[in-house]
């Protein structure tokens, strides 16, 4: 979401509203692929480990810049 306020004729302020993951939907891993183990056909990772990035939970973030 993107909004400008014009503040005088020469400052403006902008607003701006990311989300990521917005719903939180979960991001499984590959299942075990090994037939003769016991973790055979279970997820037992997530898709993604990393801080951010794909499959990481709900984010945020805000932004205000003043234009003149």
């Amino acid at each position: 979401l993107n909004k400008r306020f014009p503040l005088t004729e020469r400052f403006s302020a902008t607003f701006r509203a990311e989300a990521f993951n917005l719903f939180n939907v979960a991001h499984y891993g590959t299942p075990g692929s090994v037939f003769a183990t016991s973790s055979f056909g279970l997820i037992t990772t997530s898709f993604n480990n990393n801080p951010v990035g794909t499959g990481t939970p709900r984010e945020l973030q805000f932004m205000l810049r003043v234009d003149f």
